[in-house]
């Protein structure tokens, strides 16, 4: 009977275990959720995009509708890829499509020859060299910029969307 009570007492705290670990993660997931809507930095190189933009004009850049800058620079855009969280919040955030939905998006672009496809990085870092390297390079972050050699694009007045 001994044995039972404890046998039982071990799977109630096993249970409680458990539960308190799913409440941790669903917080952690949440907390980390929520700063990345708060967290979209739109970064370029210095020779191309102006040093601020209105949304609808980003959209249209990233939409593939606008190739060049005023200065006559081409537009290269940089995305995080859309198996990271960044991309697939960016995917939400800008163009209102799933990740699937914006690969396809992009490969229909590009096979009909109305724009070149954007490049894809796994890190930020790895973007944020690409924009700096690449004269009309213009790429958006969840973080603000590491690199001194980009420039944040205002967004409607704001450095984040």
């Amino acid at each position: 009977m001994k044995r039972i009570t404890s046998i039982q007492n071990l799977r109630r705290r096993f249970v409680f275990f458990i539960q308190v670990l799913l409440c941790i993660v669903f917080i952690f997931s949440s907390i980390n959720a929520r700063s990345q809507n708060e967290m979209l930095t739109v970064i370029s190189n210095d020779k191309g995009a102006p040093p601020e933009l209105k949304l609808s004009d980003l959209k249209s850049i990233f939409l593939g509708e606008k190739q060049r800058w005023h200065n006559g620079n081409k537009i290269s855009i940089a995305l995080m890829k859309t198996s990271t969280p960044a991309g697939a919040y960016i995917c939400q955030k800008i163009y209102d499509m799933s990740s699937d939905e914006l690969k396809k998006f992009w490969l229909a672009l590009v096979f009909e020859g109305k724009a070149d496809a954007p490049e894809f990085f796994n890190t930020t870092s790895e973007l944020e060299s690409f924009v700096a390297e690449n004269p009309g390079a213009i790429g958006i972050i969840d973080q603000p910029p590491a690199s001194a050699d980009t420039r944040i694009v205002l967004i409607d007045g704001k450095k984040m969307l």
